[in-house]
């Protein structure tokens, strides 16, 4: 009888269930140490710890007259550094590499890259059309204001002949509705183009703010760095004349070198501590026009606008024989004072 190799595959798996199970025991292995102690197995799991404590530098006496000492030459004193600031830049002046020609590049490049993030921001903020639509409006809505006749409406409407031809005033009061509803809308896209214009001042604030910390950087970037240089001239003063190796004098040349690299940075940045110093004043004026801008707009939209219709449409109802010259003298103040709002607002325009 020929077998196939499914039932040779059978029978052989019925011999390993009839035998005796092989049984394994289990030990237990403990690894040992160079020593004979048992290693212990790191916890990937186990906490970090939060923070690790920072180097606290200390100055005495004669290391703050040295600073001192540095900030006036600097012409330092417009910012009142505190202990915390000099200890920042006491401890940035140990870590600072005058022999590495690509650190000295970019020494104090963190807070040059913050001007770049400031203007982009500052030119969002002159670019954008919400200052231009409230002026806009707000000229449409003072115009069209200027185009109602009040001595006619004081007279009750009545015109002559060459007044109503050559005369493009309002002086009835179906007219004055028909301009009521386009000043109304007029205001409405006035305080849409307003309400925009109103979140700008909290980009002003992270730009002020911005700015602010600006300056603190560069301040203690420029301590921290004539502190490093002026101990590094001093250290070549008192070292002894080279000798006559072509090398020392080379080593010597290179650290000439790169002493005058780095106080040539220092003065860069300088140069830029006092740009953003004077980009405060940029700053302010800006933020004064926004809000000046503000406040007439809120002005007029909301006081000077509805009370002038509220005269308008009283001095409609009233009648011929009635006394309104106070009415009368009432509206002309408010028209004058909606022709001063227009001028100012020109004024404002041509002056930003």
């Amino acid at each position: 009888m020929v077998k196939t190799f499914h039932q040779k595959n059978v029978e052989k798996n019925q011999q390993m269930t009839t035998s005796s199970p092989v049984i394994v025991k289990d030990t237990d292995i403990t690894p040992k140490t160079f020593h004979g102690k048992q290693s212990t197995v790191m916890d990937n799991n186990q906490p970090k710890p939060l923070f690790k404590p920072n180097v606290q530098a200390t100055a005495d006496e004669q290391s703050l007259q040295q600073v001192q000492g540095s900030i006036a030459r600097l012409q330092l004193d417009d910012y009142e550094f505190s202990a915390s600031d000099i200890a920042k830049a006491t401890l940035l002046k140990a870590a600072i590499r005058i022999d590495d020609p690509s650190y000295v590049t970019d020494y104090g490049a963190e807070a040059c890259q913050q001007s770049e993030t400031i203007l982009n921001q500052l030119n969002t903020i002159s670019r954008n059309d919400y200052a231009e639509g409230v002026r806009k409006y707000l000229g449409y809505i003072l115009t069209d204001t200027q185009k109602v006749d009040i001595e006619a409406i004081s007279k009750g409407g009545e015109k002559s002949f060459f007044s109503r031809l050559f005369s493009n005033g309002i002086s009835t009061k179906s007219d004055f509705l028909g301009l009521e509803r386009d000043i109304k809308s007029n205001m409405t896209f006035c305080q849409n183009r307003l309400n925009q214009l109103k979140k700008t001042q909290q980009i002003f604030s992270e730009l002020f703010a911005k700015n602010e910390q600006q300056f603190k950087d560069l301040t203690q970037y420029l301590l921290a760095g004539q502190l490093r240089l002026e101990e590094e001239q001093q250290l070549m003063q008192q070292q002894n004349p080279v000798a006559a190796n072509v090398f020392a004098q080379q080593a010597l040349i290179d650290k000439q070198n790169a002493l005058s690299r780095f106080e040539r940075r220092l003065q860069t940045l300088k140069v830029l501590r006092h740009t953003v110093l004077l980009r405060i004043g940029q700053l302010r004026l800006e933020q004064q026009n926004t809000l000046t801008l503000i406040d007439q707009a809120n002005e007029t939209l909301n006081l000077v606008v509805p009370a002038w219709k509220q005269q308008i449409l009283a001095l409609f109802s009233l009648s011929s024989s009635d006394n309104n010259s106070l009415l009368y003298q009432q509206l002309a103040d408010t028209q004058q004072s909606l022709h001063q709002k227009l001028l100012s607002l020109n004024e404002t325009k041509e002056r930003s």
